[in-house]
């Protein structure tokens, strides 16, 4: 066997292994598996005379997905929903994850959107969450929604909510999701102990695929922010979004979900600001 032959499958074993273990605390993420016209795992709007979630085979991986439909009854317009666990109430965790994301399709019949919202609980006090308005898509797309994390707690139970959402929700819109996946989780080490400045200091390594540390310094106390963005300017990942004792940080960044390209790290402390540019090639 040729070296980059080997190189490839060990990437490919390598990176099915990773997704496929992130998946996992999120159940029946590919939709497969049904009963009653319901997927395991999953707490629908359907009522009696009203199923708004089918299973569809039009799927983006394996052979099925959810298919949420709006209906009416009555002259009233109801929007379906996905919540995921048992009579929706959320999907044990064990990591502080990136961001939340999958594949959709929307057709609208006005001007709806696919709402995405994420909430990160430990116990019952909310530690992160991520919410998203997603337009309409003819063909599966990808969305990735950022978690914020407002503490330093670890979560132990994720609440997903998916719904068609507009000012006016009408008869027909259509909305297809599949394989959903949390992204990788955002660590953050305190490294060293007094720094004498702020400094955001260049990731290494610089280019990387798909993993990258960013080294940061804050010489008091501050409550700090470090956020990735796209070229565009889209918020990809909030790796630091809490108060933190002066020293020096190092934060993992994982881009598995992403597409090659350029990435912008931005740090804000007190009244420092810096911004370093990261170039992620697959």
């Amino acid at each position: 066997m040729r070296m980059l032959d080997l190189i490839a499958k060990v990437f490919f074993v390598t990176f099915f292994i990773s997704s496929f273990s992130l998946a996992q605390e999120i159940p029946n993420n590919s939709f497969e598996n049904w009963s009653n016209g319901d997927p395991i795992g999953w707490f629908t709007s359907d009522t009696p005379g009203l199923d708004a979630v089918t299973q569809t085979s039009d799927a983006w991986e394996g052979s099925s997905a959810a298919l949420m439909t709006v209906l009416e009854d009555g002259g009233v317009s109801f929007s379906p929903f996905l919540w995921v666990g048992d009579f929706g109430l959320g999907t044990p965790v064990t990591q502080r994850y990136g961001s939340f994301g999958g594949y959709y399709k929307l057709n609208p019949a006005a001007d709806e959107n696919l709402f995405v919202e994420v909430g990160m609980f430990s116990g019952f006090t909310v530690v992160g969450a991520g919410i998203a308005q997603l337009p309409a898509a003819a063909t599966w797309t990808e969305f990735i929604v950022p978690i914020d994390y407002i503490s330093g707690e670890t979560p132990d139970v994720a609440f997903l909510l998916l719904s068609i959402f507009g000012v006016m929700i009408t008869p027909g819109t259509k909305a297809t999701v599949d394989y959903l996946m949390f992204g990788a989780p955002s660590d953050v080490e305190l490294i060293n102990g007094l720094p004498e400045e702020y400094s955001l200091k260049q990731n290494y390594p610089n280019q990387f695929n798909p993993t990258t540390n960013i080294e940061y310094s804050i010489p008091s106390e501050s409550f700090v922010e470090l956020k990735v963005y796209d070229i565009l300017g889209n918020e990809v990942a909030s790796l630091v979004n809490e108060q933190q004792q002066a020293g020096v940080y190092r934060a993992d960044f994982s881009a598995v979900n992403l597409p090659s390209g350029m990435y912008f790290a931005r740090i804000t402390a007190n009244e420092f600001t810096q911004v370093v540019k990261m170039t992620l090639l697959k």
